[in-house]
């Protein structure tokens, strides 16, 4: 038994499926990112550092969406969740949680299980000194608090090396900025010398015509003039 062709139906669900296709394509278009810890980066209104600046720095952390890169993928549009959108440098947004924050949130968890612990072991004491209940009850406290130790000790792991990577990106950063200041520095001493051969080469075309209408000038005085022959013997 064959399907037969539905007119109506295929307007009706393919209208659906265009509406489908473009929510898919707008949410692929639109992904979310964070700021880097590295530095305050300014928002600019368009692609290139000549634009002005729209916000003055997003600090480290700030989500925002992503909507495209420039052809050269250089510059990202973004739009922050206030409602700020322009352009920004796309090396300084990344797809994962920026280290700071991730630092942050292990330090809160490290808090929080050193909490647990604390009252894990003023629970372990009551419970020492309650003999009917100690058996069970101190086996399980102890494992509770065994298995807490074991994951304040790789929370410390992580958090020392989370912090050295800090301080690893944030010298690097400094480092980039620093090359950067040195090659605009280069940039604009080029174009100094540049300037001044031109205008030496201006100068030294000007002398050598002078030169050549002042020779010009003299050389009909300079040279000797014959004597008259007045046909005396």
């Amino acid at each position: 038994m064959t399907a037969e062709f539905n007119p109506r139906w295929m307007r009706r669900h393919g209208m659906l499926l265009l509406l489908l296709n473009f929510l898919a394509v707008t949410a692929y278009a639109q992904e979310q990112r964070y700021i880097t810890d590295e530095i305050l980066v300014p928002v600019r209104s368009g692609a290139g550092g000549e634009y002005r600046i729209v916000n003055k720095g997003l600090p480290s952390g700030t989500p925002i969406t992503l909507f495209s890169l420039s052809e050269d993928g250089v510059w990202a549009e973004v739009e922050t969740r206030g409602g700020t959108r322009g352009w920004l440098r796309a090396q300084y947004i990344q797809a994962e949680l920026p280290t700071k924050i991730l630092l942050e949130q292990a330090e809160a968890r490290y808090r929080e299980l050193e909490a647990d612990r604390d009252k894990l072991l003023s629970m372990l004491d009551d419970t020492q000194s309650e003999a009917y209940a100690a058996d069970g009850e101190l086996a399980e406290l102890r494992e509770r608090l065994a298995t807490t130790d074991a994951e304040l000790l790789e929370i410390r792991r992580i958090s020392g090396a989370a912090i050295e990577l800090d301080e690893r990106n944030q010298s690097l950063a400094r480092e980039l900025e620093n090359k950067r200041s040195e090659a605009e520095l280069l940039k604009l001493e080029n174009v100094r010398l540049k300037e001044r051969i031109d205008s030496n080469m201006i100068i030294d075309g000007a002398l050598a015509v002078l030169l050549g209408v002042i020779i010009a000038a003299l050389a009909p005085r300079l040279m000797p003039k014959r004597r008259r022959s007045d046909g005396w013997s």
